[in-house]
């Protein structure tokens, strides 16, 4: 799971629960046009870090829901990055990510 992109594609991101460990997305329907969601869609079925339990995109609902061990990933971090307008916060938590996610 490409962590960057989904960061990178947080402007059609809608976060509708969120608890540590459990996070529910909705897409929003601009999503399907964006190049990138091929993307996204063709690794939805790769295996994922170790830090990612699970990750569910359902493209026709658009809902997403990933599954991460909060312990690896900080919760209240995953909020702000997907909910931030910083460029440069949202640039820190993304190298923080993908740290996290190579390591």
């Amino acid at each position: 799971m490409d962590f960057q992109l989904l960061m990178e594609l947080r402007d059609y991101l809608t976060i509708k629960h969120h608890v540590p460990g459990r996070i529910r997305i909705k897409l929003a329907a601009k999503l399907l046009a964006d190049p990138r969601t091929k993307k996204l869609k063709e690794e939805a079925g790769e295996t994922p870090p170790p830090c990612i339990i699970s990750s569910k995109f359902n493209f026709f609902t658009r809902n997403a829901v990933i599954e991460y061990d909060p312990e690896v990933i900080s919760p209240e971090k995953l909020h702000e990055a997907l909910t931030t307008d910083d460029p440069e916060r949202f640039q820190e938590l993304a190298a923080e990510f993908e740290s996290i996610m190579t390591a």
